[in-house]
């Protein structure tokens, strides 16, 4: 069996290939999911954000330019819904904790508000600070490769992800 490349795939989707484009979604719905899922905190939004984005891809997909781009482009979408899920929510302060806390123990209930505190500063940050520590610790996307998806130089992508880091910081020591 011969293995499609993704610029094949994404040029036959273009041209109204659903299979082709069914390919795209699996290879790359798990991580869409979880950008999503991490930058929102809730999995139902979630779920939405990636769905709308799918099905915006395939109605805009014959537009894209730069075939090769289409990660980026795809991501893109996803931090854009992922923006007006965060803009509709107007900055209230929903927390959601991962189900697999056992609430019943002190240290459980130390982690838990441990989680608490740490998603209420990451809630405080900005989509764009949220989108790159998603992709660089949570996705393990190499600086090289966040700067490329961003069209950026690595140097900028590195401050970019610093003043990340420090505006986590900053928000954790906040709540102190």
């Amino acid at each position: 069996m011969v293995a499609v490349r993704d610029e094949d795939l994404v040029e036959r989707a273009a041209a109204g290939d659903v299979d082709a484009f069914e390919a795209l979604v699996a290879a790359r719905l798990n991580r869409a999911f979880r950008t999503a899922s991490a930058m929102l905190g809730i999995e139902a939004d979630a779920y939405d954000v990636v769905q709308e984005a799918f099905v915006a891809t395939w109605r805009h997909l014959p537009k894209l330019r730069d075939r090769t781009r289409f990660d980026a482009w795809l991501n893109k979408m996803i931090v854009n819904r992922c923006r007006d899920v965060l803009r509709r929510r107007r900055r209230s302060r929903e927390v959601a904790l991962d189900g697999a806390l056992d609430l019943r123990s002190q240290d459980s209930m130390d982690a838990a508000g441990d989680m608490a505190v740490l998603r209420t500063a990451f809630e405080g940050l900005s989509v764009d600070h949220r989108h790159l520590l998603v992709m660089h610790h949570l996705h393990r996307v190499p600086v090289a490769d966040l700067a490329r998806e961003l069209g950026i130089p690595e140097g900028t992508t590195k401050w970019r992800l610093h003043a990340a880091r420090a505006a986590l910081t900053r928000a954790l020591e906040a709540d102190r």
